[in-house]
């Protein structure tokens, strides 16, 4: 799996997914492995947070919807040619996956979003993952690296996953948070919805943003 995700990291152009999952087992163990894993039915919160400049009007839950999709950008699970909107299980991981700024110039406000569609297909990162998808949960937790400690494309490995998704009809995967803590803390995990539901997703948002305390 390791030599998979190297493979995959290391052109400078994105390969072709469809090629990819014809050419290696292993990426049809991966595939075989999200059927097992996935789960139908969300009712849960998710968090978001952004920095607001600090004399500014307090922020509305509009504000915290994911970019247009000419400012989408490459990243986790979306190459840039789809919106994709990034929520945490916590405030607490929301807070910390922002980087840090002068907090005498801006403040850090956090959104509510409670998802709540019964015929939701998602990816959640369980503890029982490494039992009934081995090959599944090795490449959610190998392809986890942040961009500033990589050398190579950190993001292939999700952005080949959430193409398996779309073959899936899979609208969400929890991930581990690096900047949060995953190794240390297991409830520290994000949540990105893929293209299809986030037009959906991003108006489920529950009272209004609070500043958090830094």
């Amino acid at each position: 799996m390791q030599s998979f995700v190297q493979a995959l990291c290391a052109g400078v152009k994105r390969p072709n997914w469809w090629w990819v999952l014809f050419s290696h087992h292993v990426a049809w163990r991966v595939f075989a492995d999200l059927g097992r894993a996935a789960f139908v039915g969300i009712d849960a919160s998710y968090y978001r947070a952004r920095w607001f400049v600090a004399d500014a009007p307090p922020p509305k839950p509009s504000d915290f919807e994911p970019p247009p999709l000419e400012k989408q950008g490459e990243g986790r699970y979306t190459d840039g040619k789809q919106v994709v909107l990034y929520l945490s299980r916590t405030p607490k991981v929301a807070a910390l996956e922002k980087p840090a700024q002068d907090s005498s110039k801006s403040r850090l406000y956090v959104q509510e979003f409670h998802l709540s569609i019964p015929e939701f297909k998602f990816l959640l990162l369980t503890q029982d993952l490494e039992s009934k998808a081995t090959a599944l949960q090795y490449l959610l937790l190998e392809s986890e690296y942040l961009p500033e400690e990589s050398s190579f494309a950190p993001y292939r490995p999700t952005q080949f996953l959430a193409f398996l998704c779309g073959l899936r009809g899979i609208l969400a995967v929890e991930y581990p948070s690096v900047r949060a803590g995953y190794k240390d803390d297991p409830g520290a995990v994000n949540l990105v919805v893929l293209g299809p539901a986030v037009n959906a997703v991003k108006l489920m948002t529950r009272g209004d943003p609070l500043e958090y305390p830094l």
